[in-house]
Parts: C-alpha cells; sequence; structure tokens
C-alpha cells in the first residue's frame, strides 16, 4: 500500500466554511488518484479546538466530518496531537489498509487558523472563549500572569539552547533564509522575496529571542492524502521507516527542554539517513527546525550553529531541508505544519516540485507536536 493521491490548500483568510474547504481539497486529492468519494471507505482526520467554525461537534466529531464529505467509512480515527498527527495519519492508514479494514483510506488534516485568530485567543487559549472547554489539568504551573504560549515558550527554549551551547541569533536566523530561498521557487508559498540574516534579525522581537521572520503565520488551509493498495496516477511512495514518541512530563520533570520527543521517535529510521535525499522537518519555529536536526541524528546535540553556517540547506544545497520553504512561507494551516512539510515530501518523491525539484527516491519527514516536548513522529517515505 501506499500514498496514492494527496493535496493541499492554504489561503491567508478563506471566505468560506472549513467544510467548504475540506471538500475543495478532498476533490483535488481524489483528481489526483483518479477515484471518486465512493471508493473511500476510511477516514482519518485531526481536530483541534476553534479550528472548525460554525457550530462543531464535541461529541463524535466524525460524524459530522463525514456527513459534510460524504464519506461512507468502515474505518475511522482522529488524531489530536498538532503537528505531528499528519505523519500519524499515514501510518495509522497504513495499517488499516494492510490489516484489510479499508481499501482506501483518507487522511485529512488542517482547520482555519483566522476562526481562532477573530476570538482573539490562540488554540492554546481557546477555553477562554469556549466554554467546558478544559484545556490543561496544570494551570498552576502553566498559568501565571498571562498564559505561556508556543512563541514564548519557543523563545525560552531558544534563549536557553544558545545559553547552553553558544548558538547566535545570526546562525538561527540562517533557517530562515535558507527556507526563503526555497519558498521562490514555490508559486504556493505566501511569502517568495527574497530574505538575508539581517533582514530576519531587523524584524521585530516577539518575545526575546525570537523575531517576526522566525515565527510562523496561522493560516486557513487543509491537506489531504489518499493510502491505498490500489494503483494511481501517482508514483508508489511506500513507507520505509517510522517512529513515535509521546512524552508527558512537564518542563520541571526533564532533564533539560533542548531535546524534543525526535531524539526517541527517530531512533528506529537513523539507519535511512544516508539514504536521504531530503528533508522535511516541522518549523513552527527556527528553533524547531535547529533542534529536529540534532535530535534525528544529522548533527551532535549543541553543534548545529556551526553546522548551519558551513552547510547549505537550500534545493540547490548539500542537505536539501524544508524544500518548499515550509510553513514559515508557506503559512501553518490550523496551527499545524505537519501537513504542509508531508506535501511537500509527496511532491519531491513524485518529481512534482518544479524548478525545486532535487531527485528524491527517499525524504525523511517529522512532525512535532504539543510545542516541542510532547509529540514527534518520523515517517520516511521513498519510492
Amino acid at each position: 500500500m501506499s500514498v496514492v493521491g494527496f493535496a493541499g490548500s492554504v489561503h491567508k483568510k478563506y471566505e468560506g466554511s472549513a467544510f467548504d474547504l475540506a471538500n475543495e481539497v478532498v476533490d483535488k486529492a481524489l483528481d489526483s488518484a483518479g477515484m471518486e468519494r465512493k471508493d473511500v471507505d476510511g477516514l482519518v482526520s485531526t481536530f483541534l479546538p476553534g479550528v472548525w467554525d460554525g457550530a462543531t461537534y464535541r461529541h463524535f466529531f466524525t460524524n459530522q466530518l463525514r456527513q459534510a464529505l460524504n464519506i461512507k467509512a468502515k474505518y475511522v480515527d482522529v488524531l489530536d496531537f498538532g503537528g505531528a498527527s499528519a505523519m500519524a495519519s499515514i501510518y495509522r492508514a497504513h495499517k488499516a489498509v494492510k490489516g484489510g479494514e479499508a481499501d482506501v483510506v483518507l487522511c485529512l488534516v488542517g482547520g482555519k487558523g483566522s476562526e481562532v485568530r477573530s476570538r482573539g485567543v490562540t488554540v492554546d487559549s481557546i477555553d477562554r472563549v469556549e466554554g467546558g472547554v478544559a484545556l490543561t489539568p496544570f494551570d498552576w504551573l502553566l498559568r501565571t500572569n498571562v498564559d505561556l504560549n508556543p512563541v514564548t515558550d519557543y523563545a525560552l527554549v531558544a534563549a536557553r539552547h544558545s545559553k547552553l551551547f553558544g548558538t547566535t541569533d545570526q546562525q538561527r536566523a540562517l533557517i530562515a533564509v535558507y527556507q526563503r530561498f526555497n519558498a521562490g521557487a514555490n508559486p504556493t508559498a505566501l511569502y517568495r522575496d527574497p530574505l538575508t540574516v539581517e533582514g530576519v534579525l531587523s524584524s521585530p522581537t516577539v518575545s526575546w529571542p525570537l523575531h517576526l521572520l522566525e515565527v510562523v503565520y496561522p493560516v486557513d488551509g487543509f491537506h489531504a492524502f489518499l493510502v491505498s493498495r490500489r494503483s494511481s496516477k501517482m508514483r508508489s511512495v511506500e513507507i520505509k521507516g517510522y517512529g513515535e514518541a509521546h512524552w508527558h512530563e512537564l518542563p520541571p520533570e526533564m532533564p533539560d527542554i533542548v531535546t524534543t520527543p525526535a531524539a526517541e521517535s527517530s531512533r528506529q529510521v537513523r539507519e535511512f539517513l544516508h539514504k536521504v535525499d531530503a528533508l522535511e522537518l516541522y518549523d513552527s519555529f527556527t528553533v524547531t527546525v535547529m533542534l529536529q536536526l540534532e535530535d534525528i541524528g544529522v548533527v551532535e546535540k549543541g553543534k548545529v550553529g556551526s553546522f548551519l553556517e558551513r552547510t547549505d540547506l537550500t534545493y540547490k544545497g548539500t542537505l536539501p531541508t524544508n524544500t518548499g520553504g515550509g510553513s514559515l512561507n508557506v503559512g501553518q494551516p490550523a496551527y499545524m505544519s505537519g501537513g504542509v512539510v508531508l506535501e511537500e515530501a509527496l511532491l519531491q518523491l513524485n518529481d512534482m516540485a518544479g524548478h525545486r525539484n532535487v531527485g528524491a527516491r527517499n525524504v525523511l519527514t517529522n512532525g512535532i507536536g504539543g510545542w516541542s516536548r510532547s509529540h514527534s513522529v518520523t515517517l520516511v517515505l521513498g519510492t
């Protein structure tokens, strides 16, 4: 079984409903595979409170989604661990097809980030406007004067990495520069103008030491992926390696905050590193990419700064990484970047990435969820 079809659509602000946009993307994915709705008998979806507009079911959400998509399913699953869910959905679908539970499984990730922004909150404080939604049982730790949100948390991680290893703002900014170069060859990227290290560092400081151009912009969007044994218009893209890690510890219980669960989820697939032609890494922030480069085994912990100075991560370079510009430039649909980097991996493997094609036959993708310390899924895809 393999990924036989896929599609994505990202907008700064989509005027229709989330269900309208989801239907558009599903139609495109089905068309790419040469399939119809009636062929789909499995559904794996993500869910985050607030990213579906209108009256969203809290109970049996997949009932509402299947009704909206007109899908009669034999297999249903919902993943709620953020950016890592996209990669995990492919593996869940793979197992369902392999086990005979479904023939064609639709994996759908995304939502409307603008819906949350319009309420003046983030998904990490959605409970302030949605009654009956408990965000965390640890308010005494995570909520002090104001909410600790992803930006301030990742800023703390970046500052800690600098303190421990001497990583500089200039080194971190190189991630944004490399990815903007890649975005210049991606017509679907929201941000494509050339960028320099000086440009990154002269952008406003959002939460020290992170600058505006090191932070993703939440947008509206969906990505749909079809997994099946059937043949399709696409190349046969199969799972070559896979690993998950889900950590439960709170920051005071951890040895430090500069290691992500990718250090664990990638262990089973590191044998493929020398065979990988491109990396597609979760990029909610520049520091997120830096941490993953260390944790998946590309470079030793603490040495990623100097590594970035001597390694070209553009699609023309020695280690093509986030070859479509990543979500830093495409945008982050519904606060989850997984669909963006996964779609780019599939474009590369199908030689559908235009000028930024790297001739990839094996691509490693990694998704992070729950800020940088909760979830990681590593997925190696190949033809």
